[in-house]
């Protein structure tokens, strides 16, 4: 079986495009996978759908996908072979719809990643297919020749949006209306954007400084601020936020702490996820209660504050607006321009 690599080789695509990498997309079909926790945040996907329509690429939403059920697998609520087969499920319905996949959630990119590299252990390889064998069994039906196979050499890429933003940073700073006005920002990559290794080719790549978020604030006219939590988990934890929330709220709590305390405006992530755990108005209560301060430092995805920049509001971009609190200081302050 060739398990070629599923994610795509942007260094590639810069050697060959180093004018313009935009160029290396137009013509390809591209769908963004719909991340569980984005129905929180609508402004993450559609914001950036709406970038890439005004690029003029051919985008669509992931058609006929589930969860990527890595919640559940982390929760040890599933084993390895029924990870894989939701996940060879979702593989095979992007892979007839587009030829490259974008994710703005890290648990979802890695899960697709992960899940294909399980494979690679021929019991777990055995047990995936005969799962998706049983599916097929009861549906009965195929919509598409090989639907309940586990693909041998798909064609579909995969990519998280940071990456992509940041490839064609130049590009999208074209697209911008207003600028971060010197606003000091504080980052937050996330546990599985920072240990991840599935879609690096060296160890240098793996191992290297990851500043990816800090160079589009200064791009855009921001100010990175440095702080002592940058690098720890936003206290999701998996099962750990269920099991043992004060625990877990305590993390965040002092991720949160951290930010504030060195001036940040607000912090900026690339993964809904992470913003659901660091922004949820519960658990900032649950903060206030259990450790005695209420904390009021702004949170916001990355493709929520480009489309915000771009001047894209509510009848293009859902939720970006002064109506929503937890967006509402950062809109006004950048909108004033």
């Amino acid at each position: 079986m060739n398990f070629n690599t599923l994610a795509l080789d942007l260094q590639a695509i810069e050697e060959e495009f180093p004018e313009s990498p935009l160029d290396y997309f137009k013509e390809k079909k591209l769908c963004l996978f719909r991340a569980c926790l984005e129905k929180y945040f609508p402004g993450v996907r559609w914001g950036f759908q709406d970038l890439l329509e005004e690029l003029q690429l051919e985008v669509t939403t992931c058609k006929n996908q589930s969860c990527c059920s890595g919640t559940f697998f982390q929760r040890n609520l599933i084993t390895r072979a029924q990870f894989s087969a939701i996940n060879e499920r979702n593989l095979s319905e992007m892979n007839q719809q587009a030829d490259i996949a974008f994710f703005s959630c890290n648990g979802c990119y890695n899960s697709l990643l992960r899940g294909r590299d399980f494979l690679k252990t021929p019991e777990v390889r055995i047990k995936t297919q005969e799962i998706l064998n049983t599916i097929h069994k009861k549906v009965g039906v195929e919509r598409y020749p090989g639907i309940y196979k586990i693909l041998e050499n798909p064609k579909i890429k995969l990519v998280h949006d940071l990456d992509f933003l940041y490839l064609i940073r130049n590009d999208v700073l074209n697209t911008l209306k207003f600028d971060l006005r010197d606003l000091k920002v504080a980052v937050h990559y996330g546990c599985h954007y920072l240990n991840l290794s599935r879609d690096k080719k060296t160890i240098e790549s793996y191992l290297g400084s990851k500043t990816k978020l800090e160079e589009l604030i200064e791009l855009f006219g921001g100010i990175p601020v440095d702080y002592q939590e940058r690098e720890s988990c936003c206290g999701w934890g998996a099962s750990q936020l269920l099991i043992n929330p004060r625990e877990a709220l305590k993390i965040t709590y002092t991720k949160l702490k951290s930010a504030e305390n060195v001036g940040a405006d607000f912090i900026l992530m690339p993964c809904p996820t992470c913003l659901y755990t660091l922004s949820k108005p519960e658990y900032r209560d649950n903060i206030k209660n259990w450790f005695g301060e209420k904390l009021e430092i702004p949170t916001i995805h990355l493709n929520e504050l480009i489309a915000i920049l771009r001047g894209c509001e509510e009848e293009r971009c859902i939720s970006l607006t002064r109506k929503t609190p937890r967006l509402g200081e950062i809109f006004d302050i950048i909108t004033q321009q």
